[in-house]
């Protein structure tokens, strides 16, 4: 039952993620991608944060099976105390912006990690530990 409740969850994710996410640009192209945040999605509970964020390709890429990939959507943790980062979920998406179908899903919470100064992380950071 835990199976099918996570897979529902992403599925629901990425109907809001790629379609009814009010995506913001938190970093110029960088030539391999842009990167948005939904500042709708920012959920906080105690010194945890939870936002998802959106990686869109500038050229198509692939999932470690060969899929054809153009965006990600991720939902990832953020410890404002001791800024570190994990990742919650992701999905890849056949299209840009989180459009098309879902190619490969993940719902395995990663290991936490510190958050870089100067990298995108920080900026998601930032962005998600100042909401209110």
């Amino acid at each position: 039952m835990r199976s099918i409740r996570g897979i529902l969850s992403l599925f629901l994710a990425a109907a809001s993620g790629g379609v009814l996410a009010d995506w913001t640009r938190i970093a110029p192209d960088d030539g391999i991608f842009s990167a948005y945040a939904d500042k709708e999605s920012i959920h906080r509970q105690g010194g945890m944060v939870r936002m998802q964020g959106l990686y869109d390709f500038r050229r198509q890429d692939f999932t470690p099976d060969g899929k054809a990939l153009y965006s990600t959507v991720v939902l990832r943790e953020y410890d404002c105390g001791k800024r570190r980062v994990r990742l919650l979920s992701a999905i890849d998406f056949a299209g840009a912006m989180g459009a098309g179908a879902p190619v490969s899903t993940s719902e395995t919470p990663r290991r936490w990690e510190a958050v870089v100064a100067g990298g995108v992380d920080a900026l998601y950071l930032e962005l998600a530990c100042s909401a209110k």
